[in-house]
């Protein structure tokens, strides 16, 4: 309702002085890092790609990045971690029938059940943590799938849970950390990811990686561009979230300052125009997203690491959509059909392989649902099961 979104703003903006620390303790060196990118003409086509595996990002470009070499200089696989935002106000406004009410704000930031999802990704990304240490001490655990590939029905259920760490400790030690500039998912971001982000592991905030806009789109609509500004939405949002208990809310800002923020890719206005994106659009800005995430550096053969995305749904599906494998499958099909036709759950995490083929063909040849993620049925697999049962 407008009148506990003025609330709620009002709340916020008497906080927002003090906080924000993290996005404000690099200022001056964000400031210069853009001016020299502003000199040589090519901020706009910046790519963030973490140095050596530490964490560390660095802006660079496309060109840049392959030394002038082409496609052989670019790592031919990357794993790729997607991660939806939490609820937002929209959203639940959307459930609750009373869009009417969020029509005059754009770019809304989470609900409270918003703000409890993110604060459970948090925990189970600490379960997932006590789980991979413990993991580590059972060497037993490390050899489920036999040497000549051939697994029974209980070395296959050992292979996935085996799988599933591997994934894990991806997730737990990225190489880069992204996400779209949107509100919704960048407190997503900080309030969920807490624990993984650190002084050389930034929040970098990726353009293209924006929500498809349909037209008029007041969700798909930002506000903010620059560092400070965006800072300060998503301190002000925060702020707002912990309004009913001072001490939960001094330990949220605290956290937040803590944070480190690259917003050099968005500096301009970023989001779609009012008349909403065309399919070729959604189609290149997906297509742009992927490629920049392919210049993760870390330990991967040939260069390559992991990234974690916080997106939007939509892009999302779009995203599997068009990159997914048939041949071979990536994983069950029941997997690959709900990642093409279904929405991904809020704050649900699929990890992803990305390999390249020598034409620098991209395709998804690997995905898997992590931190206990439940992905809704496809239609058409729901509508198998229905025949089969009449059978």
């Amino acid at each position: 309702p407008a009148g506990v979104i003025a609330r709620r703003r009002s709340s916020a903006s008497g906080m927002a002085a003090g906080s924000g620390g993290g996005a404000g303790a690099a200022g001056e060196q964000g400031r210069e890092k853009r001016a020299e990118d502003q000199e040589d003409g090519k901020r706009g086509d910046a790519a963030a790609v973490s140095a050596g595996g530490t964490g560390a990002t660095t802006a660079v470009t496309p060109e840049a990045a392959n030394g002038g070499d082409g496609e052989e200089s670019l790592p031919n696989k990357q794993y790729m971690i997607f991660i939806r935002h939490a609820e937002s106000r929209w959203n639940r406004a959307q459930a609750d029938y009373q869009l009417i009410n969020m029509m005059w704000e754009n770019d809304h930031g989470l609900s409270e059940d918003g703000r409890r999802q993110a604060e459970e990704l948090r925990r189970r990304l600490r379960a997932a943590a006590r789980l991979v240490e413990e993991s580590d001490e059972r060497e037993a655990e490390s050899n489920a799938i036999s040497q000549n590939g051939s697994l029974d029905s209980k070395e296959e259920d050992e292979g996935n849970v085996q799988m599933e760490y591997v994934w894990l400790r991806r997730l737990l030690k990225p190489d880069g950390v992204f996400s779209s500039p949107f509100t919704r998912a960048v407190t997503t971001a900080c309030l969920g990811l807490r624990d993984i982000l650190t002084e050389d592991r930034p929040i970098v905030l990726l353009k293209e990686a924006r929500e498809q806009k349909n037209i008029g789109g007041a969700d798909s609509t930002g506000i903010a561009t620059g560092k400070e500004a965006i800072w300060q939405r998503v301190n002000d949002e925060v702020t707002a979230l912990y309004e009913d208990g001072e001490a939960e809310q001094r330990k949220a800002l605290e956290e937040l300052a803590g944070v480190r923020l690259d917003a050099s890719q968005c500096e301009d206005e970023w989001w779609g125009a009012l008349t909403g994106d065309s399919q070729d659009l959604i189609l290149e800005r997906v297509a742009t997203t992927i490629e920049k995430l392919r210049l993760t550096q870390g330990s991967l053969p040939g260069g390559g690491g992991v990234s974690i995305l916080v997106g939007h749904s939509l892009f999302l599906k779009t995203m599997f959509q068009r990159y997914l494998s048939d041949h071979p499958l990536p994983a069950p099909l029941a997997v690959t059909a709900s990642l093409r036709s279904q929405l991904l759950p809020y704050c649900g995490v699929v990890g992803v392989q990305f390999e390249w083929d020598q034409a620098g063909t991209a395709t998804i040849t690997e995905a898997i649902p992590l931190l206990g993620t439940k992905l809704k049925d496809s239609h058409a697999m729901v509508l198998a099961a229905e025949v089969g049962a009449e059978r």
